[in-house]
């Protein structure tokens, strides 16, 4: 199995050409030759190191918007899932860098003053391998359930529903299952993430 990162705009036509079989990350329902599972909702967490940072615990709005950022992105501006979610909130931050390496960005946050804001699951897993604290962002942002989707040619073969089951149980595990309505419907509740539905966010 080999892992690739791909723009969410490139998304759709990977899965078109067979060069992505399953593709994992924050889409909205596309197209009905897509098919598409919300796996867990996520919220943000951002992280700073105390010895360059002298901030309380959690961080104060004047604190977070005043600071400089380092954001993640897969492209060469600063769009993204957790951009497109800063920028429905209104804020307006100081993003001194930008890297599509989750890694990367931590490893900025603890060798210089910045807050990198990031996945809360990810910030709590990593970030303290890099010294650094964690604390709620505080401001209310909306950010787009984790969703997997696959093209519906592949739906019923046996070695992509093994994939997905894989991928579904890994990333899964204890997350808050995702809420989003799909389709236009609320299925179950029980059902809210094994719902199939066209493709999320591209």
């Amino acid at each position: 199995m080999l892992g690739r990162q791909a723009e969410r705009a490139e998304v759709h036509r990977l899965l078109d050409e067979g060069e992505l079989d399953v593709a994992v990350g924050c889409f909205e329902p596309g197209a009905s030759r897509y098919r598409g599972r919300y796996l867990f909702e996520q919220t943000l967490s951002c992280c700073f190191n105390p010895k360059l940072l002298d901030l309380s615990v959690p961080i104060d709005l004047e604190a977070y918007v005043s600071l400089g950022h380092a954001l993640v992105t897969l492209r060469d501006d600063l769009r993204g899932c957790l951009a497109d979610a800063l920028l429905r909130s209104n804020a307006e931050l100081n993003v001194v860098v930008a890297s599509s390496n989750f890694l990367a960005i931590l490893s900025i946050a603890s060798q210089a003053p910045v807050l990198a804001t990031l996945p809360s699951k990810m910030a709590q897993r990593y970030a303290p391998g890099f010294g650094l604290t964690v604390s709620p962002v505080p401001l209310k942002m909306q950010v787009a359930p984790v969703a997997m989707v696959w093209s519906a040619r592949a739906d019923r073969e046996a070695g992509s529903l093994w994939l997905r089951t894989q991928i579904q149980q890994i990333l899964v595990g204890n997350a808050e299952p995702a809420e989003k309505v799909v389709n236009g419907r609320h299925p179950a509740r029980k059902a809210r993430v094994r719902t199939a539905v066209p493709k999320k966010k591209g």
